[in-house]
Parts: structure tokens; sequence; C-alpha cells
């Protein structure tokens, strides 16, 4: 049971021209669970996933820090916690996973107000902590916005929703890189001439956005500010920017903030842009992954109470929706119990090569620790790759991780990720209702899930 879940998502800052001005949330989650409160100055820090085993996330740890500097802003003495926290979202890769950090902090220490703060007033502090509003505003928001904040004062305008046929395909090389060193790497003058360009391409992006003219984007997103400069700083940083954007199913390609992550949009053919982007990587030696997004809309977002587990039973008959309970036609109840486990996670192994007894062995390696996987899902997504994908109870997905990772660098897998936000349905009674046409099992998910 976690007393609080903060969900907070990915952001992606600059969007090329936009520099520390423009970003957009992304369908990418860290999960920062409360598990219980402690006596202030105490704290127990799990980290599962990315950062999992770094011990310096454990006593430096950026969510503790700004939910302490939240309490104290607010005249708060901070109790102290026991934290877990599940990160999906790569570090220093341009992502805002330090973003991410500040409002999931933020987000729990404002719960622990009388009155919580609605969203909106809690983001001068958050910018204030981050020194810049590119990433924290989108992350605590959602959606595009466009932000400018003078050191005191925060303007914002939250832009509308990209259309569902536009996803964000984001490549993410095995290399690190600061926001401090890509600071350092930027000139500190720049010409008329190409203050000019980004001057025009930044009102492009804003304009194109607010009209919905998604056409104008490729042009839109070119800069001469920052990008020319960051692209240098990592393999293939500057032939990913000029060949990407020269292809057909490409509709604008950037630095994902001040990098090594490469963000583009594409509206039919995502995965081919992101193997693409993925081959230019390896031409120059960098193993990367790669990331198919949606926009997130909604920002920060906390539950209470969250419960790993629950037994529902089915309704009789006269009930709304009897069949979707398992009620037959005569009111006899032909699923007793529909048991929901949300204590799982479910990890994917991504570009695995398909040759023989390849998914056996990593079976057979997550056994060997006493991982057991579930509900194994393979498919053939791109030529002769595999993606591998199954569940895990939620107390073994660090370790799960862990032993995924070694085993996709072994067979040259492209990556591996992995979804806190599943359940594990399960159905009790008679067996012959899967063979009834008219039980639907979408209808039991639908219902419990």
């Amino acid at each position: 049971m976690s007393l609080l879940r903060v969900k907070v998502p990915a952001s992606s800052a600059n969007l090329g021209s936009g520099f520390d001005t423009v970003g957009l949330a992304l369908s990418l989650y860290n999960f920062f669970d409360v598990l219980e409160i402690l006596p202030s100055g105490s704290y127990s820090v799990d980290v599962v996933g990315e950062g999992g085993g770094d011990e310096s996330l454990v006593r430096e740890n950026g969510v503790i820090k700004s939910y302490e500097t939240a309490c104290r802003e607010w005249g708060m003495e901070p109790p102290g916690l026991r934290l877990r926290t599940m990160n999906a979202i790569p570090m220093k890769r341009g992502l805002g996973s330090s973003s991410s950090a500040i409002v999931g902090g933020v987000a729990i220490a404002n719960e622990l107000r009388e009155h919580p703060l609605p969203k909106e007033e809690l983001l001068p502090l958050m910018v204030r902590m981050e020194g810049h509003p590119d990433n924290v505003v989108p992350c605590c928001l959602g959606g595009m916005v466009v932000s400018c904040w003078d050191g005191e004062d925060l303007k914002f305008v939250r832009m509308p929703a990209l259309p569902p046929d536009i996803l964000a395909v984001v490549a993410v090389p095995a290399v690190e890189l600061s926001t401090e060193d890509a600071r350092r790497a930027l000139p500190q003058q720049v010409s008329m001439k190409d203050a000019v360009y980004n001057l025009s391409r930044s009102a492009l992006l804003a304009a194109s956005w607010a009209t919905g003219n998604w056409e104008n984007l490729p042009w839109a997103m070119d800069d001469r500010l920052h990008q020319p400069f960051r692209a240098r700083l990592f393999p293939g940083g500057e032939a990913i920017l000029d060949e990407v954007r020269g292809i057909p199913d490409c509709s604008g390609v950037a630095i994902s903030g001040s990098g090594p992550s490469v963000l583009a949009f594409s509206r039919h053919e995502a995965h081919r842009v992101a193997e693409l982007m993925c081959s230019i990587f390896s031409r120059f030696g960098v193993r990367s992954r790669f990331f198919v997004l949606s926009e997130d809309r909604d920002g920060v977002s906390v539950s209470k109470n969250v419960s790993c587990s629950d037994i529902f039973r089915p309704l009789r008959k006269g009930s709304a929706f009897p069949m979707a309970f398992g009620v037959d036609s005569s009111g006899q109840c032909v699923v007793g119990e529909v048991i929901c486990d949300s204590d799982v996670a479910k990890i994917a192994v991504l570009g695995v090569p398909d040759v023989p007894g390849v998914a056996a062995r990593l079976f057979s390696n997550l056994a060997a620790v006493g991982v057991g996987a579930e509900m194994i899902v393979q498919s053939v997504m791109r030529g002769q790759m595999n993606d591998i994908a199954f569940i895990v109870k939620q107390s073994l997905l660090g370790e799960a991780i862990g032993i995924c990772r070694v085993f996709s660098s072994e067979v040259g897998a492209q990556g591996v990720t992995f979804d806190t936000e599943v359940a594990k349905v399960a159905l009790k009674g008679d067996l012959h209702v899967f063979l009834r046409p008219e039980i639907s099992a979408l209808g039991v998910v639908a219902h419990f899930v």
C-alpha cells in the first residue's frame, strides 16, 4: 500500500528553436511512492529502474531535496519519508529527469499541506529550484507550454494538443551529457543574423502549434543558437539532425533538451524514423534505444492510498452490465471473482535478435536469481528483431531490470523499458466462461482495471 503515488511525465525542452522557453510533456513516467511517514530527518529511499543501484541517488536524492525545500518554504517541518522511486525516464539524457524529481518532491510536500495548492501555484517555486521553466512547467501541467521567467515573475501559455497521429520518436544514446557541460559549450555572443533566424523560427513554432499548421514544424524547429554547438558534444549528433530532417516521414527533429537524446515527430512511420535514428548512432559506434511516445496532457498527478490488489464480486441479475460482470441470462453467476493485482510491472526488452533459444536464455537467467516471469509476449516488430515483454512482481522489478540489461547488452538488443501502470486480472469461476461469446473479457477488464 502506498500512502501517496506521484506520477510525473518526461519532458523535452526547446524543440529546437524555442531555447529555454518551449517544452513538451511526454508519455514516459517516473513514479514516486510514499510508503510510510517517518520522524523528521529520517529517510529511506529505494531506487528502481533508471539509476537503480546508484548509491548517490539514495544519499543525495533530488525528490527528497525538493520536498524539504518546499516544506520549509511553506513554514512546515518536513516529516521523514520511506520513499520508493520507480524511474523510467533516462537520466542525463535531456528528457527532464531532474525536473521530474523537483516536480515530484514539491507535489509530495503539497499533499502534506492542510490545504494543498493548485498546480499552477506550485510553478514559481519549481522554476526557482530548476533555474529555468522549459522542463518543469510542462512536466507539472502537461502538454506543450511556452514559458518566460525573469528570475521573479513567470508567464506561460499552454498550447493546444498534438493530433493523436503525430508521435514523438526519441532516440536515446548510451552516453551521458550533463546540462552544465551542454551550457558551457554555448557561445557567449551570437550574430544578429542568427538571432533573427531563431526569432523567426520560434515565432513560427508557437504560431503553427497554436493554429494546427503542423507541416511547418520541420522549418520551425530549426535552430542556430544552441543545437550546432551541442550536436558536437556526442557522437552522431550532427549527422542525426542533418539526415533525419531530410526524410519524408519526419515532421521535425531536434536535440531533446541539452541532449544527447534526439526527438523527431512522425505522423505515419514512427518506427521507421526510430530505426534510422538508432542506425545513425550505431554508425558512430554508439549503442542506443528508442521510445515512441505521445504527448502527455495531464502533467503531474497524485493518487492516495494506492492498493496493490483488489477482489471484485460480480453483480447479480438486473445490473446495468450483467454479462460484463459474468452473469448469464438466468442470473447465474459464472464468474465468481475478478482479482486485480496491480503489484506488478511490465518489462520489455526491445529489438532482440530473432535467433533460436534467445528468449529461453533470458528467462533462464531470470529464474536463476529467483525472478518469476508471467504473461510472456514475444512479438516480431522489425525484420529480424523481436520485442520480448513479461510481467514481474514490483518487489522484483529492480533485480529483473538488471538481469534484462545485462542480457540486452550480451545479445545486442536495443534496450529495456518498463511500465508500472499495469495490472494482472484473473477470473475465478466456471472455466467454460471463456468459450462463451456473450461473456466479454474486454468488458471485465474495462470495468475492473
